[in-house]
């Protein structure tokens, strides 16, 4: 076992939440030790290559893995210690907290107080063929793309019109991916107008009021049932449409 690391707080995720969290106190004169299970700090920032909206306090017009890379020299000029490829698998009465690194190494980081920034998972959608090989959250169609360079489909159908639905669409597209369809079970948008804007000019299809009823395919997806809900959110007879797709991403919500 190594030596016990000591800090005033320990910030167990370095994500924006963690590493702001960490930014500031460190600026308020604590010793903080920030521990992340990744190879590298940032999280979700470093798949997020659209520019922010918003104000110019809150990085407007700067794309977020920017953002990532800035938090990041802030928190280490501020003295923050990151541990990456570090995992916290214990909480002790005594203030000690387990932490293995690099799957070899485990050693106790002994802080007064702890703060968990360990971010959010994407809600699961269940439906026939859910499990088909080509069914991901939208998170994960991301990860694939901007972080490990891999196309996850050819053409893809997206459930969910939130900004995250809406923001992944228009990145699928960028890396070569067709998108003829966004399906959103509400009768409205749910993101920001100006990016369902965007991918409509591009000539993706906004269904609200409909769902995804089935995936079909024998390996892997090779197409999609999409039917249109009526006032009670039930299905409509008849009013099915089927879409040749390789890819069914959902973005249908987060839970901490």
């Amino acid at each position: 076992m190594a030596k016990e690391k000591v800090a005033d707080a320990a910030v167990v995720g370095a994500g924006p939440a963690g590493l702001c969290a960490a930014l500031e106190l460190a600026r308020g004169g604590s010793r903080v030790i920030l521990l992340d299970e990744n190879d590298r700090p940032g999280g979700q920032l470093f798949k997020q290559i659209h520019r922010f909206f918003g104000s110019k306090e809150h990085s407007a017009g700067v794309r977020g893995f920017t953002i990532g890379e800035e938090l990041v020299g802030q928190c280490r000029a501020a003295g923050v210690e990151i541990l990456l490829d570090s995992v916290v698998w214990g909480v002790f009465p005594d203030g000690r907290r387990g932490v293995t690194r690099g799957r070899r190494e485990t050693f106790p980081v002994r802080a007064k107080n702890l703060i968990l920034c360990t971010g959010a998972q994407e809600n699961p959608l269940s439906f026939p063929g859910w499990t088909l090989p080509g069914v991901m959250g939208a998170g994960a169609a991301q990860t694939m793309m901007n972080i490990h360079r891999v196309r996850p489909g050819a053409k893809a159908l997206m459930i969910g019109s939130g900004n995250v639905g809406l923001i992944v669409s228009y990145q699928l597209m960028q890396a070569g991916c067709a998108v003829p369809a966004i399906v959103e079970a509400l009768p409205k948008i749910g993101g920001y107008l100006v990016h369902a804007q965007k991918i409509a000019r591009l000539g993706v299809e906004i269904l609200t009021s409909h769902t995804i009823l089935e995936a079909r395919g024998k390996e892997c997806v090779t197409e999609a049932v999409v039917v249109k809900l009526d006032e009670n959110f039930q299905p409509a007879p008849g009013t099915e449409r089927i879409f040749e797709v390789d890819l069914v991403c959902l973005a249908v919500g987060l839970r901490p």
